[in-house]
């Protein structure tokens, strides 16, 4: 018998969760943290992780009755 599957929204959190490391932990950082670049870049970088929370969640509650 086969595991039971996670739900899309648990792994979608764990795509993002590795985004979020990505973006903020590895030497990619050091891409975007130039002084060249706009000083709301890692502002727009976070509301990128944080819309993208909320749509999981959404797609979450739409199961709760």
């Amino acid at each position: 018998m086969l595991p039971p599957r996670l739900p899309l929204s648990r792994e979608l959190a764990v795509i993002l969760g590795a985004l979020l490391l990505l973006l903020f932990v590895t030497p990619v950082a050091d891409w975007w943290a130039h002084d060249s670049l706009h000083w709301s870049t890692p502002y727009a970088l976070w509301l990128l992780i944080i819309l993208g929370a909320l749509l999981i969640d959404r797609r979450d509650d739409s199961d709760e009755s």
